[in-house]
């Protein structure tokens, strides 16, 4: 009996011993090694989990994001429509050593047509929730529904959630990061290091959190499917909270001042390249809950807002200014600018489409301003053929008698009406239909105002081509037409809950004030051939970059 009572009490001690270790194992031992990193450097967790296990570590922020929350009144109606209520992480990370578990690499197309404007890359497509083990769902941390990783997918295999909630650009194209492993062959995995040791169960895993997380963001870490501590990502630098970036206030400054004074030059593209400077160097993305491009679109009216002020005024005391024609011209802007265009362009013209459009125009542009500056098309405007052979003259004479350049001016006929405008400018005669003119701009104010942009690619080849007016003319009514532009433009888009971002905008303005004062003293000194050659050359590269035209300017 003794024996038989001692072999019990050492299968009870026995079994509580496998019921301890079964329970110690059940909660891994974590160490985060970064607690407070900043945004864009590596996050580094070390531990033990039970020997024989795969390791699922999960990093997602804290915040929860449903459709409700977005600031945008599209994007909200759009996610809320195709998600409901659903809450998921807007940042969310799986670094696992069993990735194939969730996702599985593929080779899709990407671009549009043929080569180069088509290729294939390699992506990290996701796998739908019911092709997940069961057991492995209940290590995803807060993500514990179908509902929830569906809405997962989209934000980071979609472009527009990607650009509205995910906020990381993918690495080398295709989707955003979410399922990570030690495979550095395979792009998503650019600084990611796994590893296990699954004999004992100790392991180390580390990844770069990304370099657009707003400073202060905690995120969670989950370690097979227990919650090991958080995180809170610090900042990097200056981080503009509406446009949901960090960078250096001087180097927006800088870049609309180069822009600004480019802008007041040519009369045009100064929003299409703020446009570009926003996108590509600044790295505009907007608050998660915003879409890329409705963030780009109301700050980047501030160049085309004030860039013209100060270029227009030194126009006005040269003479330059043929204003009744502007007059009729800006009222037609507003109207299209105000009521019709950022309406619209909310909700069609995501980030995706907008860049792709944007390209075209800049295309459209290359092409018009290139033939332009031909002898043909010269020699068919006699007017133009006479002012660009006076502005040669005086510029040989000017140098030549040791003094500043003098330009034409303008002088009203008088008797003008609201179908007829008659002037001169150094000599020549032109004309000018007022309603013609009206309703020229409303349509010029309803797409510019669409794309966050003055408007300068079509009011500079509208009053060149259709209206025959030479550069010097040209340039300040277009001014004029892309101020109209942006008060429109920027009323409507804040009216609709699309706010610029008031610092990058202050910085943008002062910036293209400063350039519309240099520009129309450049202008003086640059023959009008190689003013619109220099912009048709700047414009074909926005083109190739933005529509993926040219394999190394993805």
């Amino acid at each position: 009996m003794r024996f038989k009572g001692r072999m019990l009490k050492m299968a009870l001690a026995f079994g509580l011993m496998l019921v301890w270790s079964a329970s110690s194992w059940a909660a891994p031992a974590v160490t985060i090694d970064t607690p407070t990193p900043k945004a864009g450097d590596v996050l580094k967790v070390s531990g033990q989990i039970a020997p024989g296990e795969e390791l699922y570590m999960v990093v997602s922020s804290t915040e929860l994001f449903k459709a409700a929350d977005s600031k945008g009144s599209q994007e909200a109606a759009k996610l809320g429509k195709k998600f409901g209520e659903t809450e998921i992480p807007p940042i969310f990370y799986t670094i696992t050593t069993n990735p194939a578990a969730f996702a599985t690499p593929k080779v899709v197309s990407k671009g549009k047509w043929f080569a180069p404007f088509k290729w294939d890359i390699e992506v990290n497509k996701i796998n739908a929730w019911d092709k997940i083990p069961a057991d492995l769902q209940a290590k995803l941390g807060p993500v514990t529904t179908a509902a929830q990783w569906k809405f997962l997918t989209f934000t980071h295999e979609n472009k527009f959630g990607i650009n509205t909630i995910s906020k990381e650009r993918p690495i080398g194209g295709g989707n955003a990061r979410m399922i990570m492993g030690g495979d550095a062959a395979k792009n998503w995995n650019k600084d990611v290091s796994v590893a296990l040791d699954k004999a004992t169960g100790k392991f180390t895993a580390s990844f770069k959190v990304s370099k657009r997380i707003a400073p202060e963001t905690s995120l969670d870490v989950f370690v097979n499917g227990t919650k090991a501590g958080s995180v809170s990502v610090q900042k990097r630098g200056f981080y503009f909270s509406i446009g949901g970036t960090y960078m250096n206030p001087l180097v927006v400054f800088l870049g609309a001042l180069l822009i600004g004074c480019m802008f007041v030059i040519v009369g045009a593209a100064g929003g299409l390249f703020t446009a570009a400077f926003q996108i590509t160097v600044i790295g505009t993305q907007g608050m998660v809950g915003v879409n890329a491009a409705n963030a780009v679109k109301p700050t980047n009216l501030f160049l085309t807002l004030c860039s013209p002020i100060t270029g227009v005024y030194s126009y006005f005391k040269e003479g330059r200014f043929a204003w009744p024609v502007a007059l009729f011209f800006v009222t037609g802007i507003l109207l299209g600018a105000f009521w019709i265009g950022p309406t619209y362009s909310a909700k069609y013209l995501p980030m995706k489409a907008y860049k792709f459009y944007l390209g075209f125009f800049c295309l459209v542009l290359f092409v018009k301003l290139w033939y332009e500056s031909t002898q043909k098309a010269i020699n068919k405007n006699k007017a133009v053929k006479a002012i660009v052979k006076k502005f040669d003259q005086e510029m040989a004479a000017a140098k030549k008698e040791g003094r500043a350049a003098e330009m034409g001016k303008v002088a009203l006929e008088k008797g003008w009406t609201p179908t007829n405008i008659s002037f001169s400018f150094w000599g020549e005669a032109f004309r000018a239909n007022p309603i013609a003119l009206f309703f020229g701009g409303i349509l010029i104010g309803c797409i510019a105002s669409a794309f966050g942009v003055g408007g300068g690619f079509m009011l500079v080849p509208f009053m060149t081509t259709v209206m025959g007016y030479p550069m010097y003319l040209a340039v300040p009514i277009s001014l004029c037409g892309t101020f109209g532009t942006s008060v429109g433009g920027i009323s409507r888009y804040i009216l609709s809950g699309y706010s610029p971002d008031w610092i990058m905008a202050a910085l943008i303005a002062v910036g293209a004030i400063m350039g519309g004062k240099i520009g129309p003293k450049i202008q003086k000194k640059l023959p009008e051939i190689f003013l619109k050659r220099a912009l048709a050359l700047i414009l074909l590269i926005v083109f190739l970059k933005y529509t993926n035209a040219i394999p190394f300017l993805r």
